[in-house]
């Protein structure tokens, strides 16, 4: 019995930290279910696909040391907590933003936009300010 536990609570967080590598239009889809406004969508496609190239389990290390998380590469200096509890300014553990599921990430994501737009994130002022994606298809 103990190892069919063991081996239930392996599997779970073999697949929390597996990520999801998204297509362009499966992020448009996402973004979109996640109600981010629909005027925006190219941005953030744009910031998606520059920070974590559409992977949710991304993580990069940084040059001052802190660490960056999920799709939208929110940085653990302000914003997620490295510890087991929610904390920082978006009240998460970083972990909570590398999951498949992009709910904690995009919320976090929304408030960080919320306060400082979309020049947070290098990846947006380096490339997609006046050069965004396609995704009429989408």
């Amino acid at each position: 019995m103990k190892c069919v536990l063991v081996l239930v609570v392996l599997t779970v967080v073999v697949l929390q930290c597996e990520g999801r590598t998204l297509t362009r239009c499966e992020l448009v889809r996402e973004l979109r279910r996640q109600r981010f406004p629909e005027r925006q969508l190219r941005d953030w496609v744009c910031l998606v696909e520059r920070e974590s190239s559409r992977r949710t389990n991304a993580i990069r290390n940084e040059s001052n040391g802190s660490r960056s998380y999920g799709l939208f590469q929110i940085n653990d200096r302000l914003w997620c907590s490295s510890t087991n509890s929610p904390g920082k300014d978006c009240n998460v553990r970083c972990s909570d933003l590398i999951t498949p599921d992009i709910t904690r990430a995009s919320n976090c994501a929304k408030t960080i936009f919320n306060r400082q737009g979309f020049n947070a994130w290098n990846g947006w002022r380096s490339h997609c300010q006046g050069s965004l994606p396609d995704i009429s298809s989408c």
